[in-house]
């Protein structure tokens, strides 16, 4: 049994659609070079085309561009419960943003005192106890 001439046609052109989406995301992935966004959210420098974690960082932003409620499902699923949907979007999102970002985020919230100095330590009071004191 043959099927309609229609509906083979349908069928490959979508065949060859997805065939053509994928081959463009696979050498958007590998073989296009670092923009200088992409390279400074990395921490590499000018003369640096491809730095390390630019294949990660690119699937992990289309990641969070397309679907970000279904990858963070999906991540969560895959490790079998372990982390939250919630904690997994997060952490595409953070994989999507960068390292330096992360970086600089974090130096920004746990090195920023209040009111711009840090408290000052007191000293005082017993530091080590002895054995047979």
């Amino acid at each position: 049994m043959r099927l309609p001439l229609t509906l083979r046609l349908a069928y490959h052109g979508f065949r060859s659609a997805m065939t053509g989406l994928l081959i463009a995301l696979f050498g958007w992935l590998a073989f296009v070079p670092a923009t200088p966004q992409e390279r400074a959210a990395l921490g590499a420098g000018i003369g640096v085309e491809r730095p390390i974690g630019l294949p990660q960082m690119r699937m992990a932003r289309a990641l969070v561009h397309f679907a970000p409620d279904r990858a963070a499902r999906m991540l969560s699923d895959a490790s079998n419960g372990q982390i939250s949907p919630q904690l997994a979007g997060m952490l595409l999102r953070d994989l999507a943003a960068g390292p330096v970002q992360q970086r600089e985020a974090f130096e920004r919230v746990v090195t920023a005192p209040e009111g711009g100095q840090a408290p000052a330590r007191e000293a005082g009071g017993a530091k080590f106890v002895r054995a047979g004191d």
